[in-house]
């Protein structure tokens, strides 16, 4: 379907609250969903937290961000956990205001994609802009390549995975939690704002940087696609140490650095901590922030806390 360029932009522009939160290979495909393992609680993507002085019991769920909330029918403990916690942390929330206010931070200022790029790259990527999105570069001139590279990942996703993606319906599981917490008068606090999300992923790296990804983008497509499978598959497993595995794997093609993860993790142990020790929190947050050395399962480890992984049926 060619779509003309102010369509293009709405849609696009449309798109970039949810991507702000999308790690860059992560948001792609899965065929079917596996079984999950009802007997041994291994690392997965839900746990019960407890100890170093805590009065009340909190949670800790890691989601995957295009999932919507029917999915929640499958986790029946997931819906218990959350309903029984005085507060809930989610990692934005939804500001249609400051929404408006970071679009353009995807934007290019007074320059063109095309004048980052050297020309067969620019005739490849047109190619590959026709056949996913249905408008060419020309039309997606002003965009960043981070933002190029996210709307394709995306549009790939939604083309592959349509099935299961429409198995499920509702808000994404993030804006769920946030919503449902408000709903029920619960205090929802978020670990970071949208303008910081946006920055990180727009700003954070230079122009020749993000080209590079997006070349690797186009030039690894198969193999990326694979690792985005991989990831959801794992997910759907509870299979947190696979998922560690395949992200690893990812850093190592994309050759980009720990930015998405490891050092918002950081900055989160920063409140998260003080936030539990004050009363039961339902914390929601993408499943890949969980595992790893500087997942939040290890680091409320270190500072004693007893975190555990807790059956979601």
């Amino acid at each position: 379907m060619i779509v003309n360029s102010s369509t293009t932009k709405r849609f696009l522009l449309g798109k970039m609250n949810k991507l702000a939160a999308l790690l860059l290979f992560f948001l792609l495909g899965l065929h079917a969903a596996p079984q999950l393992a009802a007997q041994e609680q291994k690392p997965g993507i839900f746990y019960r937290i407890t100890g170093n002085g805590l009065k009340d019991t909190s949670w800790l769920f890691g989601t995957y961000h295009l999932v919507k909330s029917s999915f929640l029918d499958e986790m029946p403990a997931v819906k218990k956990a959350f309903a029984s916690s005085g507060g809930v942390v989610v990692e934005i929330i939804a500001d249609p205001a400051e929404a408006e206010a970071v679009q353009s931070m995807g934007m290019l200022q007074n320059q063109q994609l095309s004048d980052l790029l050297d020309q067969p790259f620019r005739d490849s990527l047109d190619a590959e802009l026709k056949s996913s999105v249905g408008a060419g570069l020309e039309q997606l001139n002003q965009f960043k390549p981070m933002n190029v590279t996210l709307t394709l990942s995306l549009v790939h996703m939604m083309k592959n995975q349509a099935a299961l993606l429409g198995k499920y319906t509702g808000l994404p599981l993030d804006a769920w939690f946030a919503t449902k917490g408000k709903e029920s008068a619960k205090e929802v606090k978020p670990l970071e704002t949208l303008r910081q999300q946006m920055e990180l992923l727009f700003n954070s790296s230079p122009l020749e940087e993000q080209v590079l990804g997006l070349k690797t983008f186009i030039r690894r497509k198969k193999e990326m696609t694979g690792l985005g499978d991989e990831l959801i598959k794992n997910w759907f497993e509870q299979d947190m140490r696979a998922m560690n595995a395949v992200y690893e794997k990812t850093l190592q093609v994309s050759g980009e650095e720990d930015r998405l993860i490891k050092e918002r993790n950081i900055n989160w142990m920063k409140v998260v901590p003080q936030w539990i020790q004050q009363g039961s929190h339902f914390i929601a947050v993408g499943a890949l922030h969980l595992g790893g050395e500087y997942g939040l399962v290890e680091q409320l480890k270190k500072l004693g806390y007893t975190v555990v992984p807790a059956n979601p049926k």
